[in-house]
């Protein structure tokens, strides 16, 4: 487990850790001045800013801009696994890169919006997630780990803006949502989740939140980055690192507990988190 920070001549900040927190945490902290690109890999926290409380219980990006002061909260529970990326362009840097408030204000499924702080949420692109696990287990040292870092924090960032900015350059990436649509995908994404264990058909799912079949598929693929079972596989091997880490089970009993055979769990394991499911009980 580790976290770690870094900052580069181009105005550019970067964080990131991958931590189980033994015990409930809560951290308290002013809302960094400018543009934030958080990417959360897992993730199982209470967040805040000025009182005002979400819940971030999966992967997704979330971009944080902030013009003034504010109070940000994290609330993290025990035995919960955390693996993220921050970046963060400082507010002359941002302005200088036309990252604006009005522009951001246009883009995305809004968390807050109260004049001068917007938190947005969007999907984890599968772009997105290969980036931030790259800076995470970055194989460098010295002056050229420090050229990687900043190098992938750029990819990212344009990776994340591409997908969430109109003036970024993504007209052509289908059909614009409109504001009823994400919020009904974001529901089926949460119905789907809570069903990981015995999961809904398409038609099912598209009838819970009020959307047709045809526009949950291509609707969800736009705005995650992935198809409805690649997210619930997603979901289950997340699940299945978290009841390893915490002990007592073993790699067949998690295996068996999110859904996998015993003959495919350890290699979609291995292939999503880089190791073998043994190691976490070492």
């Amino acid at each position: 487990m580790f976290q770690w920070n870094s900052r580069f001549d181009n105005q550019l900040c970067l964080a990131a850790g991958c931590r189980m927190t033994q015990e409930p945490v809560e951290v308290r902290a002013p809302v960094f001045q400018g543009l934030q690109i958080i990417v959360a890999l897992n993730s199982k926290v209470q967040a805040g800013v000025n009182g005002r409380l979400m819940e971030v219980s999966d992967a997704g990006v979330y971009l944080v801009l902030a013009t003034g002061l504010h109070e940000g909260l994290d609330r993290y529970e025990s035995h919960s696994l955390q693996r993220y990326v921050r970046i963060g362009f400082d507010a002359e840097a941002a302005e200088r890169q036309g990252f604006g408030l009005d522009l951001i204000a246009r883009s995305g499924h809004h968390c807050f919006n109260d004049n001068d702080l917007l938190v947005l949420r969007q999907g984890l692109s599968a772009t997105a997630r290969a980036l931030a696990t790259q800076i995470l287990v970055c194989p460098y040292q010295g002056p050229m780990r420090d050229l990687f870092l900043n190098a992938k924090s750029l990819e990212l960032s344009a990776a994340v803006l591409q997908q969430c900015l109109p003036a970024a350059g993504a007209q052509g990436a289908g059909a614009a949502l409109s504001r009823a649509d994400v919020e009904r995908l974001w529901h089926a994404r949460e119905v789907a989740t809570a069903h990981f264990q015995d999961p809904l058909s398409l038609a099912e799912l598209a009838r819970a939140v009020g959307i047709n079949e045809r526009k949950l598929t291509a609707g969800f693929r736009q705005l995650f980055g992935m198809s409805v079972f690649e997210h619930l596989q997603q979901h289950r091997l997340e699940q299945a690192y978290g009841l390893l880490t915490s002990g007592g089970c073993s790699v067949t009993q998690v295996a068996l507990e999110v859904g996998y055979s015993i003959a495919h769990f350890s290699t979609a394991f291995r292939r999503r988190f880089g190791i073998a499911p043994s190691e976490l009980l070492r």
